[in-house]
Order: structure tokens, then C-alpha cells, then sequence
């Protein structure tokens, strides 16, 4: 009965060792130093719908259209009307909304 409680405190005694063991210390961060050609930038939506303004998109006549699978992707309102990438259903079956 004595062995089988000295085993068992010597296996919680190791655990916790191993756990304290296992946490280590904090390793410094690297600095972070950015560059301007590393800069990301987001696709912002369109401030008109003009094609030399703004490559990429259109005007449509409706806030959405209607994609072959039958999901409707959504355009932005601008001051010129619905707005909308020529290609907004290039993952959704097509077809391209305002042609090429």
C-alpha cells in the first residue's frame, strides 16, 4: 500500500516537472521593420462607374445580379448608379456581367 503511494506521488511530482519544464521562457519578438514595397492594399469599391476611372467595373441597371448557380452577388451604389466587377461571377458559373 505504501509503494503504491510513493509511486504515485513520484508520477505527479514528474508530471508537474515536465509540465513547469515544457513552458520555458519567453523568446524575444523579432522586430518588425516595413518597407513601402511590401504594402498591401485592399480592393476599395468604386467611386463611379466610369470604365476609365475605375478598371474592372461597371453599371448595371439593378443592386444585384443573378449568377448560372443561382447566387446573387450584390453591387455598390454609387452617385452614377449600381455598380459592379465585370467578373463578379467568375466563381459562381458565370456569366460575365457587363462583357469584356
Amino acid at each position: 500500500m505504501r509503494i503504491q503511494t510513493f509511486m504515485k506521488t513520484v508520477a505527479v511530482v514528474f508530471g508537474t516537472g515536465m509540465l513547469l519544464a515544457g513552458c520555458g521562457t519567453d523568446a524575444t519578438p523579432l522586430e518588425e521593420t516595413s518597407t513601402p514595397d511590401d504594402t498591401v492594399h485592399a480592393m476599395a469599391p468604386p467611386t463611379s462607374c466610369d470604365r476609365e476611372a475605375d478598371v474592372g467595373w461597371c453599371r448595371i441597371t439593378a443592386d444585384k445580379v443573378r449568377c448560372a448557380n443561382g447566387r446573387y452577388i450584390y453591387a455598390y451604389s454609387t452617385p452614377d448608379g449600381w455598380c459592379i466587377q465585370y467578373d463578379a461571377c467568375k466563381n459562381n458559373g458565370g456569366p460575365y456581367i457587363c462583357g469584356l
